[in-house]
């Protein structure tokens, strides 16, 4: 491997509401980290080309693309790239759908699971790959800037938030309607971003009745979605998977000595 930094997009997705989720259910503790598994597993399985995970993060995984520019196959990548950003909600949201309606467990952990939402951080720049035995390390202040992007002043759970060389180098399919942001974070100075919202508003862009066309077909067509797949249940074409090795939970408290 070249010690050269090499251009990447650099990409986290966050599992947004973890912390409190595993706080809150921490007597569910197991049935709390498989439901993170199975929503960790659902991102991990739509990377593909030009995407790679490069390590999981607790509840996020942390992925990049090296850049290849001037070559023919880039323009596609960027695309494929932005088609992906959007999928991901839409995935995501099945998967903590299927979840909620096939787990028969009425724990705090298995009830709660629409409660958990995603949200992505998108920087372009450099990184420096090396290894440490085997295992393959990205490292440098793009890295660490991508990082440092997961607190930021958004006031939302479920958003996509870029900096401004992510949105030059990531073509998404639709035209999406984005908003301006800033952050600022002592040693890296004052950042530009733009933040992109899948269910349309936030708290900000509600109070000034803003809105976006594509979010509300992105909404329903996932709704129809679900719905189909919950249609198909119902008259027994298509089985919906269940939570049969989670083991159950007792959550009386141990006898006092």
């Amino acid at each position: 491997m070249s010690n050269q930094p090499r251009k990447v997009i650099l990409i986290i997705a966050d599992i947004s509401g973890y912390t409190r989720f595993m706080v809150t259910n921490r007597i569910e503790l197991v049935h709390s980290q498989l439901v993170i598994t199975e929503l960790t597993r659902t991102i991990i399985r739509q990377v593909e080309i030009p995407l790679e995970v490069a390590k999981l993060e607790g509840d996020a995984v942390f992925l990049y693309a090296v850049k290849k520019e001037g070559e023919p196959e880039w323009e596609q990548s960027r695309r494929i790239i932005g088609e992906k950003l959007i999928a991901f909600f839409s995935v995501f949201a099945e998967k903590v759908h299927e979840l909620s309606r096939s787990n028969l467990c009425k724990c705090k952990a298995c009830t709660h699971v629409e409660h958990l939402k995603l949200k992505l951080i998108a920087h372009s720049g450099e990184a420096l790959f090396y290894n440490i035995g085997k295992f393959e390390e990205l490292s440098g202040v793009d890295v660490i800037l991508v990082h440092r992007l997961l607190k930021n002043s958004v006031r939302a759970n479920e958003y996509i938030l870029l900096t401004e060389s992510a949105c030059k180098d990531i073509e998404f399919p639709l035209e999406t309607q984005m908003e301006k942001g800033l952050e600022e974070y002592e040693e890296l100075g004052k950042i530009n971003t733009m933040v992109y919202f899948p269910s349309g508003k936030n708290k900000v862009s509600e109070e000034k009745g803003g809105n976006s066309d594509y979010s509300i077909f992105f909404r329903l067509a996932r709704l129809m979605k679900m719905l189909w797949k919950t249609l198909l249940v119902q008259m027994g074409m298509e089985k919906m998977p269940r939570f049969a090795h989670i083991p159950s939970i007792n959550t009386a408290e141990p006898d006092k000595k």
